[in-house]
């Protein structure tokens, strides 16, 4: 099985988890690459037009693990762009996780997790497994970045 990650990390938060995740994959001797989305334009303007450096296939992977980060109490507009252009996604194992500064998932990391869930579903895929670190919420976040890796890697055992 080929594994893609494939993130938006603008700070480096989500790609930190990504690699964790990956890490993990790789021990289980899985085959994985880890592919980051970055943002051309200025992401701090809200309703600012953005774009992506690249739009990463996703035909060579069997399984697929996307990471974006929460912005305004939503899925950051880059990660809603990329999966808007994403072809169907039946038959693949998809999981997914979010990075978000707020400390509480309800505080737009629930909401943005539906919209990739939503939108996933919409290409025909099924989301296996996911999870929201908290980043501000410094005393647990090593716990809470393990704990993720470790439920997304998990899903890919068996397979």
């Amino acid at each position: 099985m080929k594994i893609g990650i494939i993130l938006h990390s603008q700070t480096g938060h989500t790609l930190q988890v990504g690699e964790r995740i990956q890490e993990k994959l790789l021990a289980q001797g899985k085959d994985v690459e880890l592919i980051r989305i970055k943002t051309l334009g200025d992401v701090e303007k809200m309703g600012h037009p953005i774009s992506l450096d690249h739009m990463p296939e996703v035909d060579a992977f069997d399984g697929l693990i996307l990471g974006g980060w929460v912005q305004a109490f939503g899925l950051y507009p880059g990660m809603v762009m990329y999966l808007g252009q994403l072809p169907s996604l039946k038959d693949k194992h998809i999981t997914c996780f979010l990075t978000q500064h707020f400390p509480y998932k309800w505080m737009g990391g629930n909401a943005a997790l539906s919209k990739m869930k939503k939108t996933i579903a919409t290409k025909g895929g099924v989301v296996h497994a996911s999870g929201i670190v908290n980043w501000s919420r410094k005393k647990t976040l090593e716990t809470q970045i393990e704990t993720v890796a470790d439920l997304i890697s998990k899903s890919y055992i068996s397979r």
